[in-house]
């Protein structure tokens, strides 16, 4: 590869794959000359991002020293960061070698703060890793994407957010809101809620209540501010915990909630940890076959 590259030579965005190329190594040079600090310095400034385009860096230890466009990343490692989808996207990027490699995955689009599909040129250099990419609209239709098993709440619940987000990109929000307002949408221990841009609810079939009132007045049974917690969900998603009644048995239960931003609305669902069982006691009678059936059917489904 090319040492340096004039403004003349500099390919267009009109070739994406040429242009984050170029966009890598032109953070190559700049770490050649100025060295690791200033580089860093230079691609933590948000005025280098450029609409869609930015670079990103790790250092040695695959600890991020740059990302404009989410700089809470600076600082952590590389590896931890999971994919949209709950992938080991990060584990994934950190393979790049000095020849270089593209990598697909789904990640929000600083433009539009909306989930796209981003295809990254990333590559390694006096051990640091460099890397920037480019999106491609993503709207499938939700009828066609697959669903983890429950077996697995973690990629399930991953799943069951994305296909909302494929649903209001493929109908709009409305739809998808009806959809999600329906009862019939509840399965189980899973549904899913949406806020709108204020955090306003604009869905959430158990408790249909709580349309038009803020996520972030929300309390747990126990005094929790689950709410305010929830909402500080960003494009690349949080988990929360907290206390909250399940659907299948009516009572308060542990849960635990993915929760998403995405064009300004919040997309959230998730699940109930198994209630603890009590050993009977010496004389208790063990419950018959039947009654054994009917509490296998209502118990919430294992984390």
């Amino acid at each position: 590869m090319v040492e340096s590259m004039t403004m003349t030579e500099m390919p267009t965005a009109d070739d994406p794959d040429a242009f984050a190329v170029a966009l890598v190594q032109a953070a190559v040079d700049l770490h050649k000359t100025e060295g690791n600090e200033a580089t860093a310095a230079h691609y933590n400034d948000p005025a280098t991002i450029d609409g869609q385009w930015y670079v990103f860096i790790t250092d040695e230890n695959d600890i991020f020293v740059a990302h404009p466009a989410t700089p809470a990343l600076v600082g952590k490692d590389l590896k931890d960061v999971m994919g949209i989808d709950g992938s080991m996207l990060g584990v994934d990027i950190a393979k790049a070698t000095d020849a270089g490699r593209w990598i697909e995955y789904l990640w929000p689009n600083p433009e539009n703060n909306k989930l796209e599909q981003k295809r990254t040129w990333t590559i390694r250099h006096d051990g640091y890793l460099f890397a920037a990419g480019y999106y491609v609209s993503w709207a499938p239709n939700p009828a066609t994407l697959t669903l983890a098993s429950k077996d697995d709440p973690v990629a399930y619940t991953h799943d069951l957010v994305l296909q909302a987000i494929a649903g209001y990109e493929f109908a709009g929000i409305e739809a998808t809101a009806a959809h999600y307002n329906d009862p019939a949408s509840i399965d189980g221990q899973w549904y899913v809620f949406i806020t709108g841009e204020n955090d306003s609810f604009v869905a959430h079939a158990p408790m249909p209540a709580l349309l038009g009132t803020d996520l972030k007045d929300v309390v747990g049974s126990d005094g929790y501010m689950l709410g305010i917690e929830i909402a500080k969900a960003t494009e690349i998603g949080l988990w929360v915990e907290y206390l909250w009644p399940n659907p299948v048995t009516g009572e308060d239960a542990r849960k635990r909630t993915w929760a998403i931003r995405h064009d300004g609305y919040l997309f959230g669902t998730g699940y109930y940890e198994p209630a603890e069982v009590t050993e009977p006691v010496m004389g208790d009678a063990a419950p018959d076959a039947d009654d054994a059936m009917e509490a296998a059917d209502t118990t919430p489904e294992a984390n």
